[in-house]
């Protein structure tokens, strides 16, 4: 009866394994998940000391910012700007976001553009699938920007 007990006690205190887990508004969690997915990532503060972590998709930096941490963030958000020789406009930017939902295009007073896609986080957050495909989605909003400056 004791080794049964004992047996029982270790599988309750076992955590979950990271693919079952729900995706929560922890940077240390889903560093450790875009770190699972092939990602080098570095942890730092933005400005006013919130967590933002830095990476990279096919040589293009990026940062990852979370908004309304008390504890948990409640959201997060993939940026990444883009140095240009000819300035963008904004009805440049107007065109790409009627054209491209899943991610915010604005154009600084430089002229140089800057993607943006918020995750919302909040309650429970989201399970990891669903992380995953948001991911994999700004991946693919990132590349169709890149290419459509290139051409």
């Amino acid at each position: 009866m004791r080794a049964l007990c004992a047996f029982l006690m270790a599988a309750c205190l076992q955590p979950l394994p990271l693919f079952a887990a729900q995706v929560t508004g922890d940077p240390e969690i889903i560093s450790k998940i875009m770190t699972e997915m092939g990602l080098a990532v570095t942890k730092g503060q933005d400005v006013e000391g919130l967590p933002m972590l830095e990476s990279k998709i096919d040589d293009t930096l990026f940062n990852v910012f979370f908004y309304e941490c008390h504890p948990q963030c409640r959201r997060m958000q993939f940026v990444t700007g883009f140095q240009m020789t000819q300035p963008m406009t904004p009805a440049d930017a107007n065109e790409w976001n009627r054209e491209n939902p899943f991610a915010k295009l604005v154009v600084a007073e430089s002229g140089n553009p800057y993607l943006e896609m918020d995750i919302g986080l909040a309650g429970d957050g989201l399970g990891r699938e669903n992380f995953e495909d948001a991911f994999q989605t700004w991946r693919a909003v990132l590349g169709d920007f890149r290419a459509s400056i290139t051409e």
